[in-house]
Formats: C-alpha cells, structure tokens, sequence
C-alpha cells in the first residue's frame, strides 16, 4: 500500500507539473519574429515554480553529456510541436532530478527498495513524456516530407523557381512547412540553401539533409528540375515506408515490456498473490 501511495503521488505530482508546460501557438510567432529580427527580445518572468527548479539545473549541469545530447534533441522535435516551448537541457534534467527528489521523499518512510524505486520513477517519468511528444512530432514530419516533395516538384514543375517554390510550400500548414518558413525566416541575408543545409544538419534526420543538399544542386543546375525533383519525391517516399514497414516488424517486441508491466504483474498482484497466500495458510 505504501509504494503504491508513493507511486500514484509521484505521477500525479509530474503529471500536474507536466500540464504546466504547453505554451499558445502565439508564443511560438514571437520567438521566430524574435529570430528573424522583427520583434525585440523580451525577456518574460519565469513562473515561480521554474525558480524551484533552478538548484536542480545547477545539478544538471555535472550529468554526463550523453543525456544532454539526447535530451538537446528530443526538445528540438518537441517544441516543432509547440510543445516544452521555453525550456532547454538543462531545465529539462532540472525537472527530471526533482522528480526523483519528490519521489523519494513521498517513499522515505518505507524500505530502501520502494525509496529507489519511487525515485526512479520520478526521475523516469518527464523524460518518457517528453520522448513521447519528440517521437510523435519526428514521425508526423518524416510522414509529410515525401508529400512535400512531390508539391515542391510540382511547382518548379510548372515554372517556379526553387526559392520561390520554398515560399510558396511554406506559407502552407504542416510541420515541414512550419520548419521551412521558420528556416527562411531565419535566413534573410544569408543564402537560403546553406542556411536551410545547416538547420538540416542540426535535426539529425538523414532524409532531411539529402533533401536540402539535393534542393541545392537542383538550384545550381537549373535544368530539368521538375523531373529530378520528382524522383528525389519518390526516393524520399520509398525510405519512409521502408522505415515504417521495419518499425511495424519490432512493434512486436516492443510490447514484451509493457504488456509484462502493466498485464503480467497485475494479474499476478491480483490473482496469483491471493491463490498463494491461501496455499500457504492451507499448509500451515
């Protein structure tokens, strides 16, 4: 009873902290204004429970770099989602180091074991939230990359340059199309095929980085641009149901582990401890 008080304080605990963190679309359009050099930078005043965590941060700071790498990178994808706006690694591992001080402090009074296993939940928990929103966003944008190729195709297909066809797919809704316009954005006074390269570069997505580096050859050559984009649309679209049809194959055994944690061991609490306490008492 007590490790399952603990557990349930400690989920609604991150949970309740979790819900603190969706920020409106409109503080999404300032930070690019911000950027781009439209808006003056203002800083706002953080909410009094961010100040709670800042002890935590400066902990944060001495975690190998390894979980800040990959943390860097779950909050880029993210936030393309309008989501964890505001926050970076640091607050992030910040967060995730409270919640395992809360949770091992709602477990203090009980054994060593239900302690560390509070504790690791609340350290746990943050981090698959904020997993969980980076996958579904990573997953949305490398769903629409192929169709937005084929647009792009289309429209150098029927006239338009390629940084014009770019301007034009960017004014559209979607999360390719929110990265393009935010690239472009960024990219006034610098040449927009590099700058794109580069923020390419920064999501770790191998598709997205041929496809800018094939957009700039594209550019350069000038010839026959319709066609190749065509072809690299459908290069891009065959990699992506190759990656989903390999992901479909280990969903599989990706469910061992949560079927074994929330089927198999309930099942055993409810029915096997009973059955096993009642043999036990038969034979004494």
């Amino acid at each position: 009873m007590a490790l399952l008080a603990a557990l349930l304080a400690s989920v609604l605990a991150m949970a309740l902290a979790y819900e603190m963190l969706p920020a409106s679309a409109s503080v999404r359009v300032e930070q690019y204004e911000t950027l781009a050099g439209l808006r003056q930078s203002q800083q706002g005043k953080a909410p009094f429970w961010r100040t709670l965590l800042l002890p935590f941060n400066r902990l944060a700071a001495r975690l190998p770099a390894s979980l800040s790498v990959r943390t860097r990178r779950q909050l880029y994808w993210a936030q393309r989602g309008d989501d964890w706006l505001g926050w970076d690694e640091a607050s992030v591992l910040g967060l995730r180091l409270a919640g395992a001080t809360l949770g091992a402090l709602l477990a203090a009074s009980s054994s060593l074991g239900i302690t560390a296993a509070s504790a690791l939940l609340g350290w746990w928990l943050p981090g698959m939230l904020l997993a969980g929103r980076a996958r579904r966003v990573e997953r949305g944008f490398r769903r629409e990359l192929p169709d937005t190729a084929h647009l792009l195709s289309m429209l150098v297909a029927a006239g338009l340059s390629v940084e014009q066809a770019l301007e034009r797919l960017a004014e559209q809704p979607g999360l390719v199309s929110g990265w393009l316009a935010e690239g472009l954005a960024l990219a006034r006074g610098h040449r927009r095929m590099d700058a794109l390269g580069k923020r390419a570069g920064d999501t770790g997505l191998t598709d997205l980085t041929h496809f800018v580096a094939q957009l700039a050859e594209v550019e350069r050559a000038g010839t026959s641009a319709g066609a190749l984009l065509e072809g690299l649309a459908e290069d891009l679209a065959g990699a992506y149901r190759a990656q989903s049809l390999r992901r479909a194959k280990a969903v599989g055994s990706q469910l061992i582990l949560p079927i074994l944690v929330f089927y198999l061991v309930p099942y055993l609490l409810a029915v096997g401890a009973p059955m096993a306490a009642s043999m036990v008492r038969l034979f004494q």
